[in-house]
């Protein structure tokens, strides 16, 4: 009986795991996608009759968020709600981007 409740409370517990895991379409809540970090997007708009058409949307210009330009710039920014998070700049600034427009919505920076 006890084996029994420890099986039936783990997978129950594996279940709500699982289920945590999946992210909507379209986002990217984690550094790895979800959080069993599958690295994974089931997008599909994007194929390889249109893939010769893709434009750029929008940029972010982080010219300004530091002493110097940043020419290695590298990171995983997240997607929730429509919203872009990432860092930025030398100083490694958090920003919060619109994601259909690009538009900076908010910023943080530690002083130094």
């Amino acid at each position: 009986m006890r084996k029994g409740l420890i099986a039936v409370f783990v997978g129950s517990l594996t279940v709500a795991i699982a289920a945590q895991s999946k992210s909507r379409p379209g986002e990217w809540t984690t550094y790895g996608g979800d959080l069993a970090s599958t690295r994974y997007s089931p997008l599909d708009q994007i194929n390889r009759d249109n893939f010769n058409k893709l434009e750029v949307a929008w940029r972010f210009k982080t010219d300004a968020l530091g002493p110097r330009p940043e020419f290695n710039f590298q990171s995983t920014p997240l997607m929730v709600d429509g919203i872009v998070y990432s860092t930025a700049g030398t100083r490694r600034a958090v920003v919060a981007l619109d994601a259909a427009t690009g538009e900076l919505m908010w910023m943080h920076s530690a002083t130094a």
